[in-house]
């Protein structure tokens, strides 16, 4: 929280940073004076935006009468990427902040889409629910900043939520785990390249084609990809 300005005076975001506040995070990459300060971190976030704009026009394309949060999805990776390429691009606290906004919709979307499967939310809700789940995930995130608490934790609790409604769903139906352990597995790797990125193993910050964080979110976008897949299969399960 009391990291400096990433960007040198003069340059592009140099004014917005002091503005609006600098992240409470930095990462390997080398933030330089250019419109795009984080090239690797920033371009990497295309991976979420490719699968996202596949996704939901193979899925528009089946003609399947499956769940809103299935329709939703593919649009939520997009969204994803387009925060977090515009927080890399820019790197200041409001773009951040920004970037939390596309993290709550997708671990947000995947708390709706098992209570929608667990009967406990209506297919006509999930749409509302999920536009009106930013006002409270936002309050938890200045309400961190404020406390001093790590802003990350406002994920924390959410992905919290989200697991004990997925283990409700393994309580009420048998369901092939093979998809969503690859998804798993896939997740563990981009949580790997997080921990060695913000631990500085292997650090060149002058590499602007390949950096830790850029591999958490390729791997981050191919796990979603993944996971689309085994809540697809779920579809096919009568949760009753």
């Amino acid at each position: 929280m009391n990291l400096p300005n990433p960007h040198p005076p003069g340059c592009f975001w140099h004014q917005y940073a002091e503005k609006f506040g600098v992240p409470d995070i930095k990462y390997c990459e080398e933030t330089i004076c250019h419109f795009i300060s984080e090239p690797a971190n920033t371009w990497s976030n295309l991976g979420f935006i490719f699968v996202g704009i596949i996704l939901h026009f193979w899925y528009q394309r089946q003609g399947e009468k499956g769940t809103r949060f299935l329709e939703l999805y593919g649009i939520n990776m997009i969204f994803v990427g387009v925060t977090s390429l515009l927080y890399h691009l820019s790197n200041n606290f409001l773009t951040q902040f920004i970037d939390f906004l596309g993290m709550y919709a997708f671990f947000g979307l995947l708390l709706l889409g098992n209570l929608e499967w667990l009967g406990r939310l209506k297919r006509e809700k999930v749409l509302p629910l999920y536009l009106v789940s930013f006002i409270p995930f936002s309050a938890l995130f200045f309400l961190c900043r404020l406390s001093g608490v790590p802003v990350q934790l406002s994920i924390g609790i959410i992905i919290v939520a989200g697991l004990i409604t997925k283990i409700m769903i393994f309580k009420r139906a048998k369901i092939d785990g093979h998809i969503l352990a690859l998804a798993l597995g896939t997740f563990a790797v981009a949580v790997t390249c997080q921990i060695l990125d913000i631990n500085r193993f292997m650090c060149d910050p002058q590499n602007h084609w390949l950096q830790f964080h850029g591999l958490w979110h390729l791997f981050n976008s191919i796990g979603m990809g993944i996971l689309f897949f085994h809540y697809r299969s779920l579809r096919q399960i009568n949760p009753r």
